[in-house]
C-alpha cells in the first residue's frame, strides 16, 4: 500500500504541474491577447498616418510574440543597427576580448600595432579613467615611454593599422557630413575618437577681428585657415571644413563668447595622425627620430606599414589595453558611431582572419544571422555598416528582437549586452521617458535609440520588478517629417511604458501617456 499510494501522490503531483503549465500557457495567450490590441490602440492615436511603422515585442524566455504589427517587414535601423554590431562583436570576441595597441622596437624602428581600438585617447573615456588623465598626458605617457625603454634614436615610426582595410568611410555615407563627428574614418589604429577639437574665443581686436583658437590634441603643423570673425553679440556659431584627402582645415563663422564644447571635424587617416603627434612627443623627451631632434624632421619619419611588411622581432615598449564591455557600452549607450564600425570591422577580421572591411563584416553578420535566427531571418536583412548612418540598412523589427533574446539567453553575452544598453536618464536616453510627467517606471528598462532623416527607432530590453519576465521590444518609424518625428519619439515611448505596466500588473492604467520626446 505504501508504494501505491506514493505513487497516487505522485500522479497527483503530476497532474497539478500540468494544471500549472496549462494556466501559465493561458496567462501568456491572454498576455499577448491583451498586449497586442493595446499597442494598436496607441497607434491608432499616435498621429503617424503617412509613416512606416514597424513593432515587435517578443517573450524572452519562451520566445512567444507579444506582439506584431508589421514586425516582419525590414525598415531602415538607423543606430538601432549597433545592436546586430554590439551582438555580433559579443559573440564572435568573447565577453573576455581585450583591445590591444602595442608600441615596440624592431630594430631601430618602432612599431605601432593596432587591434582597431576606438577609444586610444578618447576624451570621454578618459574622464572615466584612474587616475584621471587628460588628452595631452596620455600623449606625453606614450612618447616618453620610448625614452624610459633605454631607446636613444629612432629611425622611422611605422604604423601598423592593418588589422582593417584602408577603406575608411562607408561609400553610402552622407557625403556632405563626412566631416562631422559622427562620420569620422575607421582606422586599425584609432585616435581621439578621429576627430579634431577646437576651441575658439573672441579675438583682442574685438567685433571683425579674428577669433582665436586653440587644438585639441595639439598639433601646431595642422593648417587652420581662420575665416571665423569676432562678433560683439554672446553668442558663437562656428564650424569647419576640410578636404577629402588631407588635414587642412578652414574656420568660419562667428564667435562671441569662449565656447565651452569644442568644434569636431574629422581627421583624415587617423592612424598617421597618431604616429605624428607620438613623434612630436617623443623628441620632445630628447629622443632623435629620423636623425632629428626637431618635430619636422620626425614628422617625416612617419608613414603606415606596407601591404606585405612584417616585424618579428618587435620589443614592447608599452600596451595600451581597453576591455570590450568599456567598447559596448560607449557603442550603444552614447551610440558612438566609431565604436560600432570599430567592433563590426573587428569581428569581419576575427572570423576571416583578413583586415577587416565593410564587406567582410557584413557577410560574417548574415552568417550569425542564419545561424542563430534562420536563412530567412538573414535574407530580409541587409547590411552596409555597423553603425546605421549608411540608409540600406534594412532590418525587420522581429529580427531585432529575436537577436536580442538570443544575446540574453546566453550567459556568456547577456551580461555584457545589458550593461552596454542605457537606462531612461542616461545615454542617448538622458531626455527619453520624462519621469516626472508620469509614474515612474516600475519595470527595468533599457533602451537603444535611432535616429537618421526620416527615421526614429527605440530598441530594447524590459525586465520585470522581480526579474522573472523579460520582453525585448523594436518599434521602427521610418518615413517621418515634421511633426511626425515627436509623435514617433512619443509612439515609442508610450509602447515601452504599455510593456511597463503590462509586466507590473497595471494594464488598466490609463493615465495620460503624452511623453517627452527630445533626443535621439
Amino acid at each position: 500500500m505504501p508504494v501505491l499510494q506514493s505513487r497516487v501522490v505522485r500522479a497527483r503531483t503530476v497532474m497539478m504541474a500540468w494544471a500549472l503549465l496549462a494556466s501559465a500557457g493561458v496567462a501568456q495567450r491572454a498576455g499577448a491577447q491583451e498586449l497586442n490590441p493595446e499597442v494598436q490602440r496607441i497607434l491608432s492615436t499616435a498621429k503617424l498616418d503617412k509613416a512606416k511603422v514597424g513593432v515587435s515585442v517578443i517573450d524572452v524566455s519562451s520566445g512567444r510574440t507579444m506582439v506584431s504589427i508589421a514586425g516582419n517587414t525590414p525598415l531602415v535601423p538607423a543606430s538601432n543597427m549597433k545592436i546586430l554590431t554590439a551582438g555580433a562583436a559579443a559573440w564572435a570576441l568573447g565577453p573576455d576580448f581585450i583591445f590591444t595597441t602595442t608600441l615596440a622596437m624592431d630594430g631601430d624602428k618602432l612599431i605601432v600595432t593596432g587591434s582597431g581600438d576606438p577609444s586610444l585617447v578618447d576624451p570621454e573615456m578618459l574622464t572615466e579613467a584612474q587616475p584621471r588623465r587628460t588628452v595631452a598626458d596620455v600623449i606625453s605617457l606614450l612618447g616618453s615611454s620610448v625614452q624610459r625603454g633605454g631607446v636613444q634614436a629612432v629611425s622611422e615610426i611605422v604604423v601598423d593599422d592593418r588589422v582593417f582595410d584602408r577603406e575608411y568611410v562607408h561609400p553610402s555615407w552622407p557625403t556632405d557630413q563626412l566631416n562631422r563627428w559622427y562620420c569620422a574614418q575607421v582606422s586599425g589604429v584609432n585616435f581621439h575618437c578621429n576627430v579634431l577639437a577646437v576651441y575658439t574665443r573672441p579675438g583682442s581686436d574685438g567685433p571683425g577681428g579674428a577669433p582665436t583658437y586653440t587644438l585639441q590634441p595639439a598639433m601646431p603643423w595642422i593648417s587652420v585657415e581662420n575665416r571665423a570673425r569676432t562678433v560683439k553679440e554672446q553668442k558663437n556659431s562656428v564650424w569647419l571644413t576640410r578636404p577629402a584627402d588631407r588635414n587642412a582645415f578652414t574656420l568660419f563663422g562667428e564667435v562671441g563668447m569662449p565656447v565651452q564644447q569644442p568644434v569636431e571635424v574629422t581627421l583624415h587617416e587617423p592612424a598617421m595622425v597618431f604616429g605624428q603627434v607620438l613623434a612630436s612627443s617623443i623628441v620632445g623627451t630628447g629622443v632623435t627620430v629620423g636623425g632629428s631632434t626637431e618635430r619636422e624632421g620626425a614628422l617625416r619619419a612617419v608613414r603606415l606599414a606596407g601591404a606585405e611588411e612584417k616585424f618579428t622581432t618587435a620589443t614592447p615598449l608599452a600596451i595600451i589595453k581597453t576591455p570590450i564591455g568599456d567598447v559596448l557600452r560607449r557603442c550603444n549607450a552614447d551610440s558612438q558611431n566609431l565604436y560600432a564600425e570599430a567592433l563590426f570591422k573587428r569581428v569581419g577580421h576575427q572570423v576571416t582572419k583578413e583586415p577587416g572591411s565593410f564587406a567582410n563584416a557584413a557577410a560574417v553578420m548574415r552568417m550569425m544571422i542564419s545561424e542563430r535566427l534562420g536563412p530567412e531571418a538573414a535574407a530580409g536583412t541587409t547590411i552596409a555598416d555597423g553603425s546605421g548612418m549608411s540608409r540600406l540598412n534594412q532590418v525587420a523589427p522581429s529580427t531585432l528582437t529575436k537577436w536580442m533574446a538570443a544575446l540574453l539567453n546566453d550567459s556568456k553575452t547577456r551580461d555584457a549586452f545589458l550593461a552596454s544598453m542605457p537606462k531612461p536618464g542616461e545615454g542617448t536616453l538622458r531626455s527619453r521617458f520624462d519621469e516626472r510627467k508620469t509614474r515612474p517606471f516600475r519595470s527595468d528598462i533599457r533602451g537603444k535609440s535611432g535616429a537618421i532623416n526620416g527615421v526614429r527607432c527605440l530598441s530594447g530590453v524590459v525586465t520585470s520588478a522581480d526579474g522573472r519576465t523579460r520582453y525585448a521590444y523594436s518599434v521602427m518609424v521610418n518615413d517621418v517629417q515634421g511633426d511626425e518625428i515627436r509623435a514617433a519619439m512619443d509612439f515609442h515611448e508610450n509602447v515601452v511604458r504599455a510593456l511597463d505596466r503590462h509586466l507590473s500588473g497595471r494594464s488598466s492604467d490609463r493615465r495620460p501617456e503624452r511623453e517627452s520626446a527630445q533626443g535621439g
